[in-house]
Protein backbone atom coordinates (compact mmCIF):
# COMPACT_ATOMS: atom_id res chain seq x y z
CA UNK A 1 0.00 0.00 0.00
CA UNK A 2 3.27 2.37 0.82
CA UNK A 3 5.73 0.88 -1.22
CA UNK A 4 5.72 4.62 -3.10
CA UNK A 5 5.91 6.47 -0.35
CA UNK A 6 8.63 8.15 2.03
CA UNK A 7 9.64 6.63 5.18
CA UNK A 8 8.37 9.37 6.86
CA UNK A 9 5.33 8.71 5.43
CA UNK A 10 5.48 4.93 6.41
CA UNK A 11 6.70 5.40 10.19
CA UNK A 12 3.68 8.18 10.57
CA UNK A 13 1.26 5.35 9.25
CA UNK A 14 2.33 2.40 11.80
CA UNK A 15 2.00 4.97 14.37
CA UNK A 16 -1.22 6.33 13.89
CA UNK A 17 -2.62 2.83 13.43
CA UNK A 18 -0.46 0.97 16.69
CA UNK A 19 -1.49 4.24 18.69
CA UNK A 20 -5.12 4.15 17.66
CA UNK A 21 -4.83 0.39 18.63
CA UNK A 22 -3.47 1.27 21.91
CA UNK A 23 -6.18 3.81 22.86
CA UNK A 24 -9.10 0.87 22.04
CA UNK A 25 -7.04 -1.98 23.49
CA UNK A 26 -6.78 0.40 27.02
CA UNK A 27 -9.55 -1.37 29.33
CA UNK A 28 -8.81 1.08 31.94
CA UNK A 29 -9.73 4.50 31.06
CA UNK A 30 -7.65 5.64 34.65
CA UNK A 31 -4.52 4.62 33.01
CA UNK A 32 -3.58 8.39 32.06
CA UNK A 33 -0.13 7.95 30.77
CA UNK A 34 -1.01 4.75 28.03
CA UNK A 35 -3.85 7.14 26.90
CA UNK A 36 -2.50 10.27 26.43
CA UNK A 37 1.12 9.06 25.30
CA UNK A 38 -1.24 6.81 22.56
CA UNK A 39 -3.31 9.80 21.65
CA UNK A 40 -0.70 12.24 21.40
CA UNK A 41 1.41 9.97 19.19
CA UNK A 42 -1.63 8.75 17.18
CA UNK A 43 -2.57 13.21 16.43
CA UNK A 44 1.13 13.18 15.62
CA UNK A 45 1.01 11.14 13.18
CA UNK A 46 -2.57 12.22 11.75
CA UNK A 47 -1.04 15.79 11.57
CA UNK A 48 2.08 14.28 9.59
CA UNK A 49 -0.19 12.04 7.05
CA UNK A 50 -2.75 14.54 5.83
CA UNK A 51 0.31 17.21 4.69
CA UNK A 52 1.91 14.01 2.91
CA UNK A 53 2.04 14.63 -0.63
CA UNK A 54 3.11 11.32 -1.72
CA UNK A 55 0.30 9.78 -0.44
CA UNK A 56 -2.43 9.59 -2.50
CA UNK A 57 -6.53 9.46 -1.86
CA UNK A 58 -6.84 5.38 -1.93
CA UNK A 59 -4.03 5.20 0.45
CA UNK A 60 -5.14 7.65 3.16
CA UNK A 61 -8.66 5.95 2.68
CA UNK A 62 -7.15 2.47 3.50
CA UNK A 63 -5.69 3.91 6.65
CA UNK A 64 -8.80 5.68 7.75
CA UNK A 65 -10.63 1.79 7.11
CA UNK A 66 -8.09 0.29 8.82
CA UNK A 67 -7.76 2.33 11.86
CA UNK A 68 -11.93 2.29 12.35
CA UNK A 69 -11.61 -1.45 11.50
CA UNK A 70 -9.39 -1.54 14.54
CA UNK A 71 -12.04 0.59 16.89
CA UNK A 72 -14.78 -1.88 15.84
CA UNK A 73 -13.64 -4.99 17.51
CA UNK A 74 -12.77 -3.63 20.80
CA UNK A 75 -15.55 -3.02 23.84
CA UNK A 76 -15.88 0.54 24.55
CA UNK A 77 -13.93 1.19 27.29
CA UNK A 78 -13.33 4.92 27.99
CA UNK A 79 -17.14 5.46 27.60
CA UNK A 80 -20.39 3.63 29.14
CA UNK A 81 -23.09 5.07 27.00
CA UNK A 82 -23.19 1.84 24.82
CA UNK A 83 -24.57 0.07 27.41
CA UNK A 84 -27.24 2.24 27.75
CA UNK A 85 -28.07 1.95 23.69
CA UNK A 86 -28.43 -1.40 23.85
CA UNK A 87 -30.82 -0.97 26.72
CA UNK A 88 -33.32 1.11 24.79
CA UNK A 89 -32.90 -1.34 21.83
CA UNK A 90 -33.66 -4.71 23.89
CA UNK A 91 -36.78 -1.90 25.95
CA UNK A 92 -38.23 -2.01 22.46
CA UNK A 93 -37.78 -5.28 21.57
CA UNK A 94 -39.94 -6.20 24.70
CA UNK A 95 -42.45 -3.68 23.54
CA UNK A 96 -41.69 -1.27 26.40
CA UNK A 97 -41.04 2.57 25.33
CA UNK A 98 -37.76 4.41 27.07
CA UNK A 99 -39.62 6.87 27.30
CA UNK A 100 -42.23 5.72 29.81
CA UNK A 101 -40.25 3.96 31.88
CA UNK A 102 -36.57 4.46 33.70
CA UNK A 103 -34.58 1.18 34.19
CA UNK A 104 -34.93 1.18 38.12
CA UNK A 105 -38.56 0.74 37.29
CA UNK A 106 -38.34 -1.63 34.75
CA UNK A 107 -35.66 -4.09 36.06
CA UNK A 108 -37.59 -5.37 38.66
CA UNK A 109 -39.42 -7.09 36.29
CA UNK A 110 -39.96 -10.98 36.56
CA UNK A 111 -39.22 -11.66 33.36
CA UNK A 112 -35.85 -9.05 32.88
CA UNK A 113 -35.04 -9.99 36.68
CA UNK A 114 -34.36 -13.48 35.76
CA UNK A 115 -32.31 -12.17 32.35
CA UNK A 116 -28.64 -12.54 32.22
CA UNK A 117 -28.36 -10.35 29.81
CA UNK A 118 -30.40 -7.85 30.41
CA UNK A 119 -29.29 -7.76 33.98
CA UNK A 120 -25.67 -7.12 32.37
CA UNK A 121 -26.75 -4.16 30.72
CA UNK A 122 -28.31 -3.15 33.29
CA UNK A 123 -25.36 -3.10 35.59
CA UNK A 124 -22.86 -1.62 32.95
CA UNK A 125 -24.78 1.39 33.00
CA UNK A 126 -24.03 4.36 35.40
CA UNK A 127 -25.93 5.32 38.13
CA UNK A 128 -27.30 8.39 36.57
CA UNK A 129 -28.74 6.68 33.23
CA UNK A 130 -30.54 3.90 35.61
CA UNK A 131 -32.23 6.41 37.26
CA UNK A 132 -33.50 8.66 34.23
CA UNK A 133 -35.88 8.25 31.31
CA UNK A 134 -33.97 7.93 27.66
CA UNK A 135 -33.09 10.95 25.96
CA UNK A 136 -32.03 10.01 22.51
CA UNK A 137 -34.56 10.96 19.65
CA UNK A 138 -36.21 8.36 17.87
CA UNK A 139 -33.77 8.00 14.91
CA UNK A 140 -31.22 7.15 17.31
CA UNK A 141 -33.51 4.57 18.95
CA UNK A 142 -33.70 3.12 15.32
CA UNK A 143 -30.13 2.04 15.60
CA UNK A 144 -30.72 0.46 18.83
CA UNK A 145 -33.27 -1.35 17.75
CA UNK A 146 -31.42 -2.42 15.03
CA UNK A 147 -28.38 -3.12 17.04
CA UNK A 148 -30.28 -5.56 19.40
CA UNK A 149 -32.18 -7.46 16.68
CA UNK A 150 -30.24 -10.63 16.43
CA UNK A 151 -29.17 -11.95 19.41
CA UNK A 152 -28.60 -11.40 23.30
CA UNK A 153 -24.47 -10.64 23.06
CA UNK A 154 -23.70 -7.51 24.27
CA UNK A 155 -20.11 -7.99 22.16
CA UNK A 156 -21.86 -8.98 19.28
CA UNK A 157 -24.87 -6.56 19.86
CA UNK A 158 -22.09 -3.62 20.30
CA UNK A 159 -20.32 -4.71 17.27
CA UNK A 160 -23.62 -4.50 15.29
CA UNK A 161 -24.26 -1.09 16.55
CA UNK A 162 -20.12 0.41 15.61
CA UNK A 163 -21.39 -1.60 12.33
CA UNK A 164 -24.33 0.43 11.56
CA UNK A 165 -22.38 3.98 12.58
CA UNK A 166 -19.47 3.26 10.45
CA UNK A 167 -21.79 2.52 7.46
CA UNK A 168 -23.88 5.97 8.09
CA UNK A 169 -20.54 7.58 7.62
CA UNK A 170 -19.39 5.98 4.96
CA UNK A 171 -22.32 7.60 3.15
CA UNK A 172 -21.76 10.95 5.10
CA UNK A 173 -18.54 10.63 3.80
CA UNK A 174 -19.56 10.28 -0.01
CA UNK A 175 -22.14 13.37 0.35
CA UNK A 176 -19.25 15.50 2.15
CA UNK A 177 -16.93 14.80 -1.09
CA UNK A 178 -19.64 15.50 -3.07
CA UNK A 179 -19.66 18.78 -1.15
CA UNK A 180 -16.04 19.51 -1.13
CA UNK A 181 -15.95 19.16 -4.84
CA UNK A 182 -18.75 21.38 -5.41
CA UNK A 183 -17.38 24.03 -3.17
CA UNK A 184 -14.22 23.67 -5.42
CA UNK A 185 -12.07 22.01 -2.49
CA UNK A 186 -9.36 19.30 -2.81
CA UNK A 187 -11.15 15.94 -1.87
CA UNK A 188 -8.17 14.89 0.19
CA UNK A 189 -9.50 17.44 2.51
CA UNK A 190 -12.32 14.82 3.68
CA UNK A 191 -8.84 13.56 5.79
CA UNK A 192 -8.99 16.41 8.28
CA UNK A 193 -12.16 15.01 9.28
CA UNK A 194 -11.91 11.44 8.86
CA UNK A 195 -8.62 10.74 9.74
CA UNK A 196 -9.08 12.46 12.94
CA UNK A 197 -8.63 10.39 15.76
CA UNK A 198 -11.00 12.25 17.93
CA UNK A 199 -13.41 11.24 15.15
CA UNK A 200 -11.95 7.47 14.62
CA UNK A 201 -11.83 7.05 18.97
CA UNK A 202 -15.13 9.04 19.99
CA UNK A 203 -17.72 7.76 16.99
CA UNK A 204 -16.73 4.02 16.25
CA UNK A 205 -14.62 3.41 18.97
CA UNK A 206 -16.85 4.74 22.15
CA UNK A 207 -19.94 4.77 20.08
CA UNK A 208 -21.02 7.67 20.32
CA UNK A 209 -23.29 9.33 17.75
CA UNK A 210 -21.85 12.75 16.95
CA UNK A 211 -20.98 10.79 13.60
CA UNK A 212 -24.00 9.55 12.42
CA UNK A 213 -25.54 13.14 12.98
CA UNK A 214 -22.99 14.79 11.32
CA UNK A 215 -23.21 12.18 8.25
CA UNK A 216 -26.33 13.45 7.83
CA UNK A 217 -26.09 17.27 8.38
CA UNK A 218 -23.47 16.63 5.31
CA UNK A 219 -26.17 15.19 3.21
CA UNK A 220 -28.50 18.33 4.25
CA UNK A 221 -25.63 20.57 3.82
CA UNK A 222 -24.82 19.31 0.39
CA UNK A 223 -28.86 20.07 -0.86
CA UNK A 224 -29.26 23.43 1.28
CA UNK A 225 -25.75 24.85 -0.83
CA UNK A 226 -27.46 23.85 -3.76
CA UNK A 227 -30.38 25.99 -2.73
CA UNK A 228 -32.58 22.71 -2.40
CA UNK A 229 -34.41 23.75 0.83
CA UNK A 230 -37.24 20.46 0.99
CA UNK A 231 -34.34 17.81 0.29
CA UNK A 232 -31.93 19.78 2.56
CA UNK A 233 -34.62 20.41 5.07
CA UNK A 234 -35.45 16.14 5.21
CA UNK A 235 -31.63 15.20 6.07
CA UNK A 236 -31.76 18.20 8.39
CA UNK A 237 -34.79 16.92 10.20
CA UNK A 238 -32.79 13.27 10.75
CA UNK A 239 -29.63 14.93 11.87
CA UNK A 240 -31.66 16.68 14.30
CA UNK A 241 -33.48 13.07 15.20
CA UNK A 242 -29.92 12.01 16.22
CA UNK A 243 -28.73 15.14 18.00
CA UNK A 244 -30.83 18.19 18.59
CA UNK A 245 -27.88 20.33 17.72
CA UNK A 246 -28.82 21.07 14.56
CA UNK A 247 -31.19 22.73 15.05
CA UNK A 248 -28.85 25.98 15.67
CA UNK A 249 -27.87 25.86 12.09
CA UNK A 250 -32.11 27.18 10.99
CA UNK A 251 -31.32 31.23 11.66
CA UNK A 252 -28.12 30.92 9.63
CA UNK A 253 -29.47 30.27 6.17
CA UNK A 254 -31.66 33.00 5.82
CA UNK A 255 -29.50 35.58 4.20
CA UNK A 256 -28.16 32.65 2.22
CA UNK A 257 -31.45 31.39 0.89
CA UNK A 258 -33.49 34.11 1.53
CA UNK A 259 -36.68 34.11 3.64
CA UNK A 260 -38.94 31.89 1.63
CA UNK A 261 -36.72 28.87 1.35
CA UNK A 262 -35.34 29.45 4.69
CA UNK A 263 -38.96 29.62 5.67
CA UNK A 264 -39.17 26.24 4.13
CA UNK A 265 -36.41 24.38 5.30
CA UNK A 266 -37.18 25.59 8.87
CA UNK A 267 -41.00 23.76 7.92
CA UNK A 268 -39.64 20.37 6.80
CA UNK A 269 -36.83 20.13 9.32
CA UNK A 270 -39.06 21.37 12.07
CA UNK A 271 -42.05 19.63 11.06
CA UNK A 272 -40.55 15.91 9.95
CA UNK A 273 -38.72 15.98 12.78
CA UNK A 274 -41.54 16.29 15.32
CA UNK A 275 -43.26 14.13 12.81
CA UNK A 276 -40.69 11.47 13.85
CA UNK A 277 -40.20 12.39 17.24
CA UNK A 278 -43.84 11.12 17.61
CA UNK A 279 -42.89 7.36 16.53
CA UNK A 280 -41.99 7.26 20.37
CA UNK A 281 -43.07 10.55 22.12
CA UNK A 282 -46.81 11.68 23.04
CA UNK A 283 -48.65 13.76 25.49
CA UNK A 284 -48.12 11.41 28.69
CA UNK A 285 -43.82 10.83 27.81
CA UNK A 286 -42.64 14.20 26.51
CA UNK A 287 -42.00 15.27 29.92
CA UNK A 288 -40.43 12.65 30.40
CA UNK A 289 -37.84 12.93 27.74
CA UNK A 290 -37.65 16.51 28.44
CA UNK A 291 -36.63 16.12 31.80
CA UNK A 292 -33.58 14.14 31.10
CA UNK A 293 -32.76 16.76 28.58
CA UNK A 294 -32.90 19.24 30.97
CA UNK A 295 -30.11 17.54 33.19
CA UNK A 296 -27.37 18.25 30.77
CA UNK A 297 -28.29 22.06 32.10
CA UNK A 298 -29.42 21.77 35.75
CA UNK A 299 -27.16 18.73 37.03
CA UNK A 300 -24.14 17.97 34.63
CA UNK A 301 -20.94 20.37 34.68
CA UNK A 302 -18.01 18.49 32.61
CA UNK A 303 -15.15 20.03 31.00
CA UNK A 304 -16.36 23.52 30.72
CA UNK A 305 -14.70 27.05 31.80
CA UNK A 306 -17.13 29.85 31.75
CA UNK A 307 -20.38 27.84 33.41
CA UNK A 308 -17.42 25.82 36.26
CA UNK A 309 -16.09 29.30 36.94
CA UNK A 310 -19.77 31.47 37.50
CA UNK A 311 -20.79 28.08 39.73
CA UNK A 312 -17.75 28.52 42.12
CA UNK A 313 -18.46 32.35 41.60
CA UNK A 314 -22.04 31.90 42.86
CA UNK A 315 -21.11 29.52 45.79
CA UNK A 316 -18.90 32.12 47.08
CA UNK A 317 -21.74 34.79 47.05
CA UNK A 318 -24.90 32.34 47.45
CA UNK A 319 -23.30 30.00 49.93
CA UNK A 320 -25.31 26.99 48.25
CA UNK A 321 -24.98 26.07 44.81
CA UNK A 322 -26.76 28.07 42.05
CA UNK A 323 -26.52 25.61 39.32
CA UNK A 324 -30.16 25.27 38.32
CA UNK A 325 -30.01 29.11 38.15
CA UNK A 326 -27.08 29.55 36.55
CA UNK A 327 -26.80 26.59 33.67
CA UNK A 328 -30.46 27.77 31.88
CA UNK A 329 -29.19 31.46 32.33
CA UNK A 330 -26.15 30.61 30.44
CA UNK A 331 -27.93 28.97 27.61
CA UNK A 332 -30.13 31.76 27.22
CA UNK A 333 -26.87 34.33 27.44
CA UNK A 334 -25.50 31.68 24.55
CA UNK A 335 -28.81 31.46 22.39
CA UNK A 336 -28.59 35.25 22.20
CA UNK A 337 -24.56 35.36 21.27
CA UNK A 338 -25.63 32.97 18.44
CA UNK A 339 -28.41 34.65 17.25
CA UNK A 340 -25.98 38.19 17.09
CA UNK A 341 -23.50 35.92 15.16
CA UNK A 342 -26.53 34.35 12.33
CA UNK A 343 -27.64 38.01 11.49
CA UNK A 344 -24.46 40.35 11.84
CA UNK A 345 -23.16 41.69 8.88
CA UNK A 346 -24.70 41.52 5.37
CA UNK A 347 -22.58 39.26 3.73
CA UNK A 348 -24.61 35.84 2.32
CA UNK A 349 -21.65 33.88 0.55
CA UNK A 350 -21.61 29.80 1.65
CA UNK A 351 -17.91 30.88 3.08
CA UNK A 352 -19.23 33.42 5.41
CA UNK A 353 -22.21 31.03 6.21
CA UNK A 354 -19.87 28.04 7.18
CA UNK A 355 -17.60 30.80 8.82
CA UNK A 356 -20.05 31.80 11.04
CA UNK A 357 -22.02 28.49 11.57
CA UNK A 358 -18.31 27.28 13.02
CA UNK A 359 -18.03 30.49 14.73
CA UNK A 360 -21.58 29.67 16.33
CA UNK A 361 -21.32 26.33 17.30
CA UNK A 362 -17.66 27.48 19.25
CA UNK A 363 -19.76 30.36 21.20
CA UNK A 364 -22.44 27.54 21.69
CA UNK A 365 -19.62 25.27 23.66
CA UNK A 366 -17.79 27.75 25.63
CA UNK A 367 -20.90 28.70 27.38
CA UNK A 368 -22.09 24.54 27.49
CA UNK A 369 -22.37 23.43 31.15
CA UNK A 370 -21.40 19.54 29.78
CA UNK A 371 -18.34 19.34 26.91
CA UNK A 372 -17.40 16.20 26.27
CA UNK A 373 -14.80 15.19 23.98
CA UNK A 374 -17.23 13.83 21.17
CA UNK A 375 -19.26 17.09 22.02
CA UNK A 376 -16.86 19.20 19.44
CA UNK A 377 -16.68 17.16 16.47
CA UNK A 378 -19.51 19.05 14.86
CA UNK A 379 -16.94 22.29 14.95
CA UNK A 380 -14.66 20.25 13.55
CA UNK A 381 -17.16 18.78 10.37
CA UNK A 382 -17.92 22.40 9.64
CA UNK A 383 -15.06 24.17 10.04
CA UNK A 384 -13.64 21.57 6.81
CA UNK A 385 -15.30 24.47 4.47
CA UNK A 386 -13.24 27.20 6.11
CA UNK A 387 -9.83 27.75 7.02
CA UNK A 388 -9.82 27.67 10.45
CA UNK A 389 -7.74 25.45 12.78
CA UNK A 390 -8.74 25.89 16.25
CA UNK A 391 -11.32 23.14 15.93
CA UNK A 392 -8.20 20.50 14.57
CA UNK A 393 -6.08 22.04 17.80
CA UNK A 394 -9.16 21.49 19.90
CA UNK A 395 -9.64 17.91 18.85
CA UNK A 396 -6.13 16.89 20.47
CA UNK A 397 -6.63 19.05 24.03
CA UNK A 398 -10.13 18.03 24.49
CA UNK A 399 -9.09 14.55 24.78
CA UNK A 400 -6.60 15.34 27.93
CA UNK A 401 -10.13 15.93 29.46
CA UNK A 402 -10.27 12.55 30.35
CA UNK A 403 -7.96 13.01 33.43
CA UNK A 404 -11.57 14.06 35.08
CA UNK A 405 -12.61 10.52 35.15
CA UNK A 406 -9.27 8.86 36.71
CA UNK A 407 -9.51 11.72 39.46
CA UNK A 408 -13.32 11.07 39.52
CA UNK A 409 -14.04 15.03 40.23
CA UNK A 410 -14.03 18.14 38.27
CA UNK A 411 -12.77 20.03 40.72
CA UNK A 412 -9.53 18.84 41.93
CA UNK A 413 -6.82 21.24 41.01
CA UNK A 414 -5.64 18.73 38.73
CA UNK A 415 -8.53 18.38 36.24
CA UNK A 416 -9.54 22.74 36.67
CA UNK A 417 -5.00 23.00 35.77
CA UNK A 418 -5.84 20.94 32.51
CA UNK A 419 -9.02 22.55 31.57
CA UNK A 420 -7.95 25.55 31.86
CA UNK A 421 -4.84 25.19 29.53
CA UNK A 422 -7.27 23.73 26.97
CA UNK A 423 -9.08 26.63 26.62
CA UNK A 424 -6.59 29.36 26.67
CA UNK A 425 -4.86 27.82 24.29
CA UNK A 426 -7.91 27.29 21.84
CA UNK A 427 -9.67 30.51 22.64
CA UNK A 428 -5.72 32.10 21.56
CA UNK A 429 -5.62 30.14 18.20
CA UNK A 430 -9.48 31.20 17.64
CA UNK A 431 -8.68 35.07 18.33
CA UNK A 432 -5.02 35.01 16.59
CA UNK A 433 -7.36 33.20 13.03
CA UNK A 434 -10.15 35.83 13.59
CA UNK A 435 -7.94 39.06 14.03
CA UNK A 436 -5.31 37.94 11.43
CA UNK A 437 -7.90 35.84 9.32
CA UNK A 438 -5.20 33.08 8.51
CA UNK A 439 -5.31 30.27 10.01
CA UNK A 440 -2.50 29.16 12.39
CA UNK A 441 -2.00 25.58 10.23
CA UNK A 442 -1.03 27.18 7.15
CA UNK A 443 -2.04 23.68 4.81
CA UNK A 444 -5.47 24.91 5.58
CA UNK A 445 -5.59 27.65 3.28
CA UNK A 446 -3.85 25.70 0.23
CA UNK A 447 -6.15 22.68 -0.13
CA UNK A 448 -7.90 24.10 -3.17
CA UNK A 449 -8.34 22.58 -6.70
Amino acid sequence: MLSNTSWVTRIASLVFLLSIFTINWESDRTQLATLFTAYSLAFIAYLVLIQQRDLKFNQLAVLAISAQVISMLFEPYLSNDYYRFLWDGEMAWNSINAFDYKPTEVIRQPFLRDNAYIQDIYGGMSDLSRKNYSCYPTVNQSYFIGATAFSSSIVINTFLLKSLIVLTELVGAIYLLKTLRLLNFSSNRIWILFLNPLWIVECTGNVHFEGVMISFLFIALYFILQKKATLGGSWLAIAVQIKLVPLIFLPFFLRYLGWTKTILLSIMTVGLALSIGLIHLDTANIANFLKSLTLYFNVFEFNSLIFYNYIEYGKTINEWNPIKIYGPRLSQLSFFLVLVQAFWGNTNTWQKLMSRITVAFFIYLLFATTVHPWYILPVLAISLFTNYSFPIIWSFLIFFSYVIYALDTSSAIEARTIVTIEYIIVIAVFLYEIIRKRPLLSFLAVQKK
